[in-house]
């Protein structure tokens, strides 16, 4: 399997297009056209992570955070920066970021939160805001329908919500004439009015697989020239967005809350409200969320668990009454790992995985 066809995948999974403006995802540094040897995942990029990286035999390196955000004018290899580029291209290790986009997407790194916190009922915090659909209506012969629908879904069409395969399907009569000594039609003969029994398929789509979705549609179709018609849409995914809100199944103490995130493998560095209050609704954001800390007010949330808490959000949510629970930046990003780990062995059984299980943490607990 070649860095591409890895990239495409996650791209599938977590799509590139639910990234934020100013960040950088999907391959960063790398040969595309490069044999994947093995995958190891991290949340940054280090030299102890390349290291790790080589050691194991991985030529894949997939972070959270990108080794570049912005634009660069220097690559000084005696600097932090330019020396993890050198380094990567002298191993030959493409590094691959996973970042707003993991955190957006549906069954992406705050759903792996919510899921191990034991949140129910659980929606994004924050709408992803994005309108990313296209529907694609193809008219293909009845005899063909069933080859060209399964090309479509195939190719990742189809899905709306927590259904696959969905398509509506109208039957009618097509007509067209082929231009004598220059067609060869799959029905009748150039120069003649043909009529053939047809289906307009329709199905929707994300944006960012429209290319692949039509050549997969394309390939199976019988007709030389297809018609077809592909109309964005104002529709928002609504399973998407950056962080999450759900409720706990029985209310606990803010103490207990603050236990069951620590038991769940997360840094807990401080817990701002009265340890006796009880919290039912959790607000929670990977990474630096503490802009989010009105979002999780105005959602009616009891607490609320991110990284990086900035003064004045504490504040603020301490006059409103919502607690809040700073846990260390690397530990909550840490956890999506071995989910990733696990999706990528039942899609290529073969492949070489590995995650850093020393953690990013700079802060430990005592």
């Amino acid at each position: 399997m070649k860095v591409s066809r890895l990239v495409d995948f996650f791209d599938q999974h977590y799509p590139f297009a639910l990234a934020e403006e100013w960040d950088n995802v999907g391959l960063v540094v790398g040969d595309p056209g490069a044999e994947v040897q093995g995958v190891f995942m991290a949340v940054d990029v280090t030299h102890d992570v390349l290291q790790q990286a080589h050691e194991a035999g991985c030529n894949v390196l997939v972070t959270h955070h990108p080794v570049i955000f912005k634009p660069v004018q220097k690559l000084n290899t005696a600097e932090l920066q330019g020396g993890l580029v050198a380094r990567a291209i002298r191993d030959g290790c493409a590094l691959v970021s996973l970042h707003t986009n993991l955190d957006s997407a549906k069954g992406g790194l705050n759903d792996t939160l919510c899921s191990l916190l034991g949140l129910i009922e659980t929606r994004p915090l924050v709408d992803s805001g994005r309108e990313r659909f296209f529907k694609l209506a193809v008219f293909a012969p009845q005899t063909h329908a069933d080859a060209v629908r399964e090309a479509l879904f195939a190719a990742g069409a189809g899905h709306v919500g927590n259904y696959d395969l969905c398509s509506f399907n109208t039957e009618g009569t097509g007509t067209f004439r082929g231009e004598e000594g220059k067609t060869d039609p799959f029905l009748g003969k150039p120069g003649v009015l043909e009529r053939a029994a047809e289906v307009k398929i329709e199905v929707i789509l994300r944006r960012e697989m429209a290319g692949r979705v039509v050549g997969a549609m394309l390939g199976a179709h019988p007709y030389e020239e297809v018609a077809y018609d592909l109309v964005p849409l104002a529709n928002k995914e609504g399973t998407t967005g950056l962080a999450r809100i759900g409720r706990l199944p029985s209310p606990v103490t803010l103490e207990q809350f603050a236990a069951v995130v620590q038991q769940a493998g997360i840094l807990v560095k401080a817990v701002l409200g009265e340890p006796g209050a009880k919290v039912s609704r959790v607000a929670l954001c990977s990474g630096a969320g503490s802009d989010f800390t009105t979002r999780a007010l105005s959602a009616g949330a009891d607490v609320y668990l991110t990284a990086e808490v900035k003064h004045h959000h504490a504040l603020a949510a301490a006059y409103k009454g919502m607690a809040m629970v700073e846990a260390g930046h690397g530990s909550l990003e840490q956890a999506h790992w071995p989910r990733l780990q696990e999706l990528l062995k039942q899609h290529f059984p073969e492949l070489k995985t590995k995650v850093d299980e020393r953690g990013p943490e700079l802060w430990r607990r005592p």
